[in-house]
């Protein structure tokens, strides 16, 4: 089966959501071939990209459908809702944060080794509308490690450079 038989398209209902909240979509499959689905998902993730290096801070999978027949002129939209996390996770570096929520879509196609995938692009996640929106301003001192003398906050356990932990 060629890759130009099948599209696969990933949509999702709100692009603004919040803590706990549901992340519902659907992932759409048409084909002009016939082939065999082993399964399809819906990945939720979290990143956090400072520079060139990137950490995950959130990683889910949600299956949209397991081994399906696909024949020509095959078009479904298989539904999906994914759980958001109630509260968040700390940051890699805790200082600069730029956090991105990306979600996709994969299928997995029997006998075929790649895996293919849909862009979902990313969404906002905003603060929990039931808690008061404050702003605060908070000032954060940097100190060096004592391993590697890179900064790092006072408030850290561990240096985010070496990994190694504070003394004193």
């Amino acid at each position: 089966m060629r890759r130009d038989k099948v599209q696969l398209t990933l949509e999702v209902e709100e692009t603004e959501l919040f803590l706990g909240d549901g992340l519902k979509g659907t992932v759409t499959v048409k084909s002009e071939g016939e082939f065999d689905i082993e399964k399809i998902w819906v990945t939720l993730k979290c990143e956090e990209t400072i520079a060139k290096d990137k950490a995950i801070l959130y990683d889910k999978e949600e299956e949209a459908s397991d081994g399906i027949h696909v024949n020509a002129g095959f078009e479904r939209e298989f539904p999906f809702v994914i759980k958001l996390p109630f509260i968040g996770r700390e940051t890699f570096h805790s200082i600069n944060q730029n956090v991105e929520w990306l979600v996709d879509a994969y299928v997995k196609v029997k006998g075929i080794r790649k895996v293919m995938g849909a862009e979902g692009g990313g969404f906002i996640l905003v603060a929990n509308p039931k808690e008061p929106v404050k702003e605060v301003v908070r000032e954060v001192v940097l100190i060096q490690c004592a391993y590697c003398r890179g900064l790092m906050p006072q408030s850290s356990v561990f240096c985010p450079n070496c990994g190694a932990r504070r003394k004193g």
